[in-house]
């Protein structure tokens, strides 16, 4: 008779656990992975409560939603019944890696009203076990080691989740290159020897743009870029200008439509049969570039991008006389 009664009651606590629904969480797309890793640590919280957790449909639910604030991760569940909110929690967890310590506690809070109706009258009183010698109480404790934030031995800022996206674009670029007169024309002291006709003058022409981009939202109002614009033109004459720049942009604001500008530098190439020598048609080296936009649906898993970018070509790395250049518009998709 000495365990009977505490197993009763755990018997009666079984009895009385309910099935709860987990949804799918909202806001946890940092990373591919991250929706089925929080998903699975919100059904072991939900177990740890007592409480079963299902994939089918229940009349008790939680829903998840994850958002940050400044450097910090907010989680915010809440206990739908029938669709009505009857309860919720709310933790917030200065860095990814404790995110999983934010949800267990943000999942206690919001089924603490479930817990308290699903406790058995028996459990309120029990002499038996109330009174019952079990033997002397063992009490474990466990050190936890807790960081800091004013840790002085910690020199490096909390993780955040980044939000990573690919853009894909299209759109019309004027492209141009520059001078060049042909130096052989000195050696000759009748201009009827002199080969004229391989002289350029700089030539603006119009031409197709390929736009291809990664973005890596580190914080709410910048982003590290790496952007690919690829220019062809199938005027008079072919042309093909290309740069691969890494830089960062400006987000004006943190709202559903945002502004944004960018810099960045890298290398390039182009290659243009306006020249008759084709050293001088075919260039390799230092590129930069800036951009000017706006995105719709900032918020959003997909993006909508207006972009318009213009960006510099010098025609080797020493001498900075002659470059190549093309401003370009393009609408790119995101996600």
């Amino acid at each position: 008779m000495k365990n009977f009664f505490p197993a009763l009651l755990a018997m009666a606590a079984m009895a009385f656990a309910a099935n709860v629904q987990i949804l799918e969480p909202a806001g946890a797309e940092f990373s591919t992975d991250a929706p089925s890793i929080v998903k699975s640590i919100l059904r072991s919280a939900v177990s740890q409560t007592g409480n079963t957790p299902v994939e089918s449909s229940s009349d008790i639910q939680i829903r998840t939603t994850l958002s940050t604030m400044g450097s910090s991760i907010v989680v915010v569940v809440e206990q739908l019944n029938n669709g009505n909110v009857v309860g919720s929690g709310r933790q917030k967890t200065p860095s990814v890696d404790d995110l999983d310590v934010a949800i267990d506690g943000a999942v206690r809070d919001a089924l603490a009203s479930l817990a308290a109706d699903q406790a058995p009258e028996s459990a309120a009183y029990a002499p038996e076990a109330a009174y019952q010698d079990n033997g002397p109480e063992v009490v474990y404790v466990v050190p936890v080691e807790r960081r800091s934030e004013e840790d002085p031995n910690d020199n490096f800022a909390h993780k955040r989740p980044t939000r990573n996206y690919v853009s894909y674009g299209l759109g019309m670029a004027m492209w141009h290159n520059y001078d060049f007169v042909d130096k052989s024309c000195d050696q000759y002291t009748n201009s009827d020897d002199c080969h004229k006709d391989k002289d350029v003058d700089l030539t603006w022409e119009q031409a197709f743009v390929f736009h291809y981009g990664r973005i890596f939202e580190v914080i709410p109002h910048a982003a590290i870029t790496i952007i690919n614009n690829m220019n062809i033109s199938f005027g008079d004459e072919w042309e093909w200008h290309e740069t691969f720049l890494i830089g960062g942009r400006y987000f004006v604001s943190t709202g559903n439509v945002t502004p944004y500008i960018g810099l960045g530098a890298g290398l390039g190439i182009q290659t243009d049969g306006h020249y008759a020598d084709s050293d001088e048609g075919f260039a390799i080296g230092l590129a930069t570039g800036a951009e000017l936009g706006l995105i719709f649906f900032r918020n959003s898993a997909t993006q909508l991008e207006i972009g318009l970018a213009w960006d510099a070509l010098w025609d080797g790395f020493e001498s900075f006389d002659r470059r190549f250049g093309a401003g370009s518009i393009y609408v790119a998709i995101n996600y």
